[in-house]
């Protein structure tokens, strides 16, 4: 499978939801890996039960920040994250249950697609307004 890695071209900028693009990154290299070498099925569903647990954590603190910032676009976005979080659920779900192949090379290498196109793409939409974010809260824009 192929490797990603996290590299400044993914950046949002805002250092909190950066970190947490990273650890979404980890997660998904922990998958490759543990699918990879064979892990048993007890590691590979606990790493897969983070992937899942930890997107979902980041969506929420994601749309909050957003929200916070009047961000116009929210409710597509929003919608974009509910659709993974259904992928993602549905993919541990068929693991799970023993299904063969919920995890095959496919499916990871959608998890990779999905995760570096919705950050450069989706989430890049909302850089001028997330990078306002300081502290928890939102400076206003500066003015020129």
């Amino acid at each position: 499978m192929t490797v990603i890695a996290w590299s400044e071209a993914f950046s949002v900028g805002n250092p909190l939801l950066d970190s947490d693009h990273r650890i979404l990154f980890d997660l998904l290299i922990q998958l490759f890996d543990a699918t990879d070498t064979g892990q048993s099925r007890d590691v590979i569903g606990s790493v897969l039960s983070a992937l899942s647990e930890y997107t979902e954590h980041h969506f929420r603190r994601e749309e909050a920040m957003l929200a916070a910032t009047g961000f116009p676009e929210i409710e597509p976005h929003k919608a974009e994250h509910r659709r993974l979080e259904g992928q993602v659920r549905d993919i541990v779900s068929r693991y799970q249950a023993g299904e063969r192949g919920a995890l095959d090379e496919q499916v990871v290498e959608l998890l990779k697609k999905w995760l570096t196109q919705h950050i450069q793409v989706t989430d890049k939409s909302y850089r001028p307004w997330v990078e306002r974010v300081v502290d928890g809260g939102v400076n206003p824009p500066s003015v020129a």
